[in-house]
């Protein structure tokens, strides 16, 4: 399960002139929930239907204590290249992306979930005759609807704001039309150094190129190996890295609390899971030496 945002609406009684303190006190209080997002268990997180595919379902389990509405709806987003995603800004830019949501139904598109309920949204895709090959994708989103009991912030002069927190979670649904067209070559190594408290943390910068018609979706794994040894060992691991199709490279941090400096072998690999179970996008090792390392400044 993905917590994509954490969504804060403020309905005043009037006009306040300290609003930016107001703005400050909401992010306080949306910190202290940051354990809400488990009261919703999403199964499964990313769907991809290939071209034999024409259905699909979501299961939603309320894991909490409390009776929860979610609100369904299509949200077009796009991936930036350090991973994130980023909501489109004009009708504009949304109709020169291949989305998916035009050839999808979904049903229900609400949801009440007692504690320990389960529910499934039943998801069917009809491509169109033309549907030139490639990839397309649009993101369905579960918003949690307010709470009626609202928390109440009294202001100066008696007035009061209510503040209600919506969590709202997204997972990827795509359509894959065509025989799978993707690839990724290793660009750069960065091996990073950086001091907390006296501490050092090490870390790498990966950055991925990706070709093709379609996106790769992997686990990305590095390993070490020490100068005249022949042992290998895992020193780190970020699983579900998805590269998508408006992403030409992508940068990735992972890691490396167990490594330090030295010499040795670093090796790459970036393997396909899922969908694309069987591909191996990138499995390369790099000689480093000690001058490959890079500190950033202390914090």
């Amino acid at each position: 399960m993905t917590l994509i945002e954490k969504q804060t609406s403020l309905i005043r009684d009037k006009n306040h002139p300290f609003f930016a303190k107001i703005i400050l006190v909401t992010l306080l209080i949306v910190t202290t929930i940051s354990s809400v997002h488990a009261n919703l268990l999403i199964t499964p997180t990313r769907i991809e239907f290939d071209q034999r595919e024409r259905s699909a379902k979501v299961s939603l389990v309320n894991t909490g204590k409390e009776i929860r509405t979610y609100k369904i709806f299509w949200r077009q987003q796009k991936q930036l290249p350090n991973g994130s995603y980023s909501p489109f800004n004009s009708e504009e830019a949304i109709n020169d992306f291949p989305t998916a949501s035009n050839m999808i139904r979904y049903s229900p598109r609400q949801v009440t979930l007692k504690p320990g309920e389960r529910q499934h949204i039943r998801i069917a895709v009809r491509r169109p005759k033309d549907l030139a090959d490639g990839e397309y994708r649009s993101h369905l989103v579960f918003e949690a609807q307010p709470d009626k009991r609202a928390m109440t912030i009294k202001q100066e002069g008696g007035t009061g704001m209510k503040l209600y927190v919506n969590l709202a979670f997204s997972i990827p649904i795509m359509v894959r039309q065509g025989n799978l067209d993707s690839s990724a070559t290793l660009k750069k190594v960065e091996l990073i150094t950086k001091k907390v408290n006296s501490n050092s943390h090490l870390s790498a910068n990966i950055t991925i190129n990706r070709t093709g018609l379609h996106s790769t979706f992997g686990n990305l794994k590095v390993y070490w190996q020490d100068l005249n040894s022949s042992a290998e060992k895992q020193i780190g691991i970020l699983n579900n890295i998805a590269i998508y199709t408006e992403v030409d490279n992508r940068k990735i941090n992972i890691s490396l609390p167990e490594h330090s400096i030295k010499q040795g072998t670093l090796h790459i690999v970036y393997k396909g899971i899922k969908e694309y179970s069987g591909i191996t996008f990138i499995d390369q090792k790099i000689a480093i030496k000690t001058s490959d390392y890079h500190s950033l400044a202390k914090n």
